[in-house]
């Protein structure tokens, strides 16, 4: 008998194995170690995973960041080339003019545009395509590491810091929940979820500033009510 939350166990494993090569070892162990687990507790339920899906990404999320600011730099054209060809020629039509104007893969995967022009389906091509690309350019990217370690760290910090600071803006959004009726509490733990799920590689990244338009509205709300 399948888990009863197999699909979103299977998410969860995907990204594991799309992990980025430079993450830490122990990290990928611990996170396979969650995901099996989950697996074998038929009774762990969907919030339980989505937690694990949290305290897992923010742990990867910034050697993730660093790594693509390095394929920015280092690998960029290697990255759109091999992404072009493992995607059907609909596809590339969509998303060669835009990497040829200068678009970067991850910009172009969180527009618009790929929604107004392909199918979910075709999003996939593009989504499972960066991430095999990744994979393939694993080596050459952790020689870039070796050779400048103290760029690679400066990433890393920066993005470190990045998850810190996101991280004190789903605090302070939370907080707005105590303040609500039954419904306004829903809604707020609903939305920090959301954005929590979002360090997670298969998810959109929590977006700073939709985060802080949400606690606006909330400030704005509840002063209007008070």
């Amino acid at each position: 008998m399948s888990h009863p939350q197999k699909a979103l166990l299977d998410e969860f494993q995907y990204a594991i194995h799309h992990f980025v090569p430079t993450l830490p070892e122990e990290i990928k162990v611990e996170a396979q170690s969650i995901h099996d687990q989950l697996e074998s507790d038929k009774t762990a339920d969907e919030a339980m995973i989505r937690r694990a899906f949290h305290d897992v990404g923010v742990k990867e999320y910034p050697y993730r960041h660093a790594y693509d600011e390095l394929i920015h730099t280092k690998e960029e054209g290697k990255m759109n080339q091999l992404v072009l060809e493992h995607v059907d020629e609909a596809v590339r039509k969509v998303i060669e003019p835009h990497l040829n104007a200068g678009v970067h893969l991850d910009e172009l995967v969180r527009s618009d545009l790929l929604a107004e022009h392909l199918t979910p389906e075709q999003i996939y091509q593009v989504v499972d395509g960066i991430a095999v690309a990744k994979s393939k350019l694993g080596e050459a990217i952790k020689s870039h590491v070796s050779a400048d370690a103290a760029a690679y760290d400066a990433l890393l910090k920066k993005w470190n810091d990045h998850v810190k600071m996101i991280e004190g803006k789903l605090v302070e959004l939370l907080a707005f929940a105590k303040k609500g009726d039954e419904g306004q509490a829903s809604e707020i733990k609903g939305k920090v979820q959301m954005y929590k799920e979002g360090f997670l590689v298969t998810e959109p990244d929590p977006d700073e500033k939709e985060i802080e338009e949400e606690i606006s509205y909330w400030k704005e709300t509840f002063a209007e009510e008070g």
